[in-house]
């Protein structure tokens, strides 16, 4: 069957090349399938960070919102504490200070 030993020594490297070729085809595609699922993994956190992204959004213009009214809101607050409080607190110190005036000015003889 074999005349010489060249002939079994190229039988036998053209099976290594065989099984070396199996196994750069295997890895290839084991590799793309890395590469596959990689690019998936990617895909899925570019929209998980779009939705947070559109969620923070979402949030920033409600909260402008928010604060919009909530300029509105305070100075009708202060307006009504100078009024009440602040009125009342300076009549409170007019008529000490008026006590005290009228306690401090001589009595005429």
């Amino acid at each position: 069957m074999f005349s010489s030993g060249q002939d079994l020594l190229y039988i036998v490297l053209s099976l290594c090349l065989l099984w070396f070729t199996v196994f750069l085809c295997w890895l290839l595609y084991q590799a793309g399938r890395v590469l596959r699922n990689a690019n998936r993994m990617v895909e899925n956190i570019l929209e998980k960070l779009e939705l947070i992204a559109d969620a923070m959004k979402f949030m920033r213009e409600k909260m402008d919102k928010i604060t919009g009214s909530m300029g509105t809101v305070t100075g009708l607050v202060a307006n009504l504490v100078e009024k009440f409080v602040v009125n009342s607190i300076s009549k409170k110190v007019e008529t000490r200070v008026k006590k005290r005036r009228d306690e401090s000015k001589p009595i005429p003889e």
